[in-house]
């Protein structure tokens, strides 16, 4: 699944949050924002603008009604504004002075208030909430919240506010957008957070919200898997970040000239990674103290550091050492497949993995080449170097062992039965070690898949209510056995809802899942056993969620991701491949049994 849905995908609405960074609010003044005209050139500081409301929100109509006052307080949460100051006009001096949207928790809602005789009261469904440290979470909570209307100085006024911000759904869709930042992996590459911004039309005012939570450093949740290279006590010495003829230009204060060439190049790749994504940022130029510093991606002949010169080495996407294949197993033997070529013969080597006799179940393979495999009736986990080279035995002794997965660090991660009860083993030198899973949830886990960069794992867990996908950070203590913490579920139903027609049936079924991307999953799913399965994507935060359209005679039952090209692949029960097109699933090899992108 590749960029917009095909035609006859359903498109379910999506959760989207916004995360209101502390930063943002924090700067002085307002922030301009352009209304007209191509954005070649951007200066900043922007000059202060004159109330920063906008068009849509209104203050209070003298002698407004009861139920307008209601409707045009929950507008105004709606459109963000610095402090908010429209919105407090509809409410009471003392509800105004106690209440803190910028701070406090907020809440995204699909309903809408209702009058019964005198009373006002806001209903319907909290499809998520933020955090003060504005994570993002789920919710399906039941909605009520009566709203207190009283006169002051002769004008209805609310009197009581629950909470921060209160946002409708479809306000998140339309005016905010999602920006990962990165951090620095355990497993040496850069890891994507998202956040979400106000739709800004300066990307200048863009840029200077993403560095500064930046420099606020990692969220909470990813902390046992994440470092930063900021220096602690760093900020931004000017009111915001600057951008000329594609120059972003990020000046900061603290000891950053204590950070020695490396650290340096660190800073500037996680720099680098968050401002790319914005069209109008061609390079990066870091200041410290109030002059420019070289860095070892800095462009020949100046300082600035362009976009394309960061080292694919923290590329969250590890680079292949070969050409991307698809690796297949078709009778027990394993080869290799060209995706992009329509209905070809796998390539079989004549001796390794699958042609030493012993038939291989499934198959797994990581960018630099190294393959995993389950033989002997799923008793056994096997690795070689490559699919044509002997393979030695990591692990053996056990049972159901589920398809294996390898790490860009060619770590080897397996999930089987041994002493009652199933176990996670990961292997780097040939030998396997229990990994920690307390933190996961009672279950039996029926799927995982690490994410590209190597700092998570999404799982497919079964229990007694049906299947759950949920994400967890990998923790590698050193001297220490890995562990997983930080399990966080990503519950699909309130992403799943509509705001036209009943509400989407509870997916209770899940097959396979992959990584689409460092920021992405993609799911195998179905609304109950027998249906065929559908491919849903989920943003890793479950802010949002679309699924495809099921296919008359398609039932896709495994799945895999080429991650540089964004391609997704399915094995369907009918053991053909599919690759996709955009627009259709186009058909690559059949009899084949299982099968494996790198990752």
């Amino acid at each position: 699944m590749t960029g917009s849905p095909r035609r006859g995908a359903t498109l379910r609405t999506p959760v989207l949050v916004v995360l209101l960074l502390a930063a943002l609010l924090l700067l002085p003044g307002c922030v301009s924002i352009p209304t007209s005209g191509p954005v070649e050139k951007v200066q900043g500081p922007q000059p202060a603008c004159e109330g920063c409301v906008d068009v849509a929100v209104a203050p209070p109509a003298p002698g407004a009604a009861p139920a307008d006052i209601v409707n045009g307080f929950l507008r105004a949460n709606a459109n963000y504004q610095p402090g908010y100051a429209v919105a407090k006009q509809y409410l009471t001096t003392g509800a105004a002075e106690k209440w803190s949207p910028e701070t406090d928790d907020a809440t995204i809602y699909s309903g809408r208030p209702e009058t019964e005789g005198d009373q006002i009261t806001l209903k319907g469904t909290v499809v998520g909430a933020l955090d003060k440290e504005r994570t993002f979470q789920t919710r399906d909570d039941d909605l009520e919240m009566p709203f207190q209307l009283v006169r002051e100085s002769g004008e209805w006024r609310i009197g009581n506010v629950r909470g921060g911000l209160w946002i409708d759904d479809y306000s998140f869709t339309s005016r905010y957008a999602s920006y990962p930042l990165y951090f620095l992996g355990d497993a040496g590459a850069l890891v994507p957070s998202s956040i979400f911004l106000p739709q800004l039309r300066n990307p200048a005012s863009v840029a200077s919200s993403l560095v500064a939570a930046l420099l606020a450093g990692p969220p909470d949740r990813l902390k046992d898997a994440v470092t930063t290279a900021v220096p602690a006590g760093t900020s931004l010495s000017a009111d915001s970040v600057t951008i000329t003829d594609g120059t972003a230009e990020v000046a900061l204060t603290g000891p950053l000239q204590q950070l020695d060439d490396a650290q340096r190049g660190e800073l500037a790749a996680q720099l680098v990674w968050t401002l790319k994504q914005l069209s109008s940022v061609q390079k990066v130029l870091l200041v410290a103290g109030g002059s420019p510093i070289k860095v070892p991606q800095s462009e020949v002949g100046g300082l600035a550091v362009p976009v394309s010169t960061v080292s694919s080495v923290l590329d969250p996407v590890p680079t292949l050492s070969v050409k991307e294949p698809l690796v297949v197993v078709r009778d027990g033997r394993v080869g290799q497949v060209d995706p992009q070529t329509t209905t070809p013969d796998p390539a079989f080597a004549s001796g390794g993995l699958g042609g030493d006799g012993r038939p291989v179940g499934t198959v797994a393979v990581s960018a630099s080449g190294t393959t995993a495999a389950v033989t002997d009736r799923r008793t056994v986990l096997r690795r070689a170097s490559a699919v044509g080279v002997d393979p030695a035995v990591v692990l053996d002794g056990v049972r159901d062992l589920l398809r294996p997965q390898v790490s860009r660090l060619d770590e080897v991660w397996a999930v089987g039965r041994r002493g009652g009860g199933q176990r996670m083993w990961v292997s780097t030198d040939g030998r396997a070690e229990e990994v920690g899973t307390a933190a996961l949830p009672g279950g039996r886990v029926r799927a995982f898949r690490i994410s590209p960069d190597g700092a998570r794992m999404a799982l497919l867990v079964t229990d007694g209510s049906g299947t759950h996908v949920g994400t967890a950070l990998i923790r590698r203590p050193e001297g220490h056995p890995a562990e997983l913490t930080e399990w966080q579920l990503l519950d699909l139903r309130g992403a799943l809802s509509t705001a036209e027609g009943p509400p989407a049936e509870p997916i209770t079924d899940m097959l396979d899942l992959a990584w689409a991307d460092p920021t992405s999953l993609l799911v195998l799913t179905r609304q109950r056993r027998g249906d065929p399965a559908t491919v849903t994507r989920v943003s890793d935060d479950a802010a949002s969620v679309e699924t495809d359209a099921p296919r008359d005679g398609f039932d896709p039952v495994e799945l895999g991701v080429l991650l540089r090209t964004g391609t997704a692949v399915v094995r369907t029960r009918e053991d053909r491949v599919f690759r996709d097109d955009g627009q259709s699933w186009s058909p690559v090899v059949g009899h084949v049994d299982a099968l494996a992108a790198p990752s």
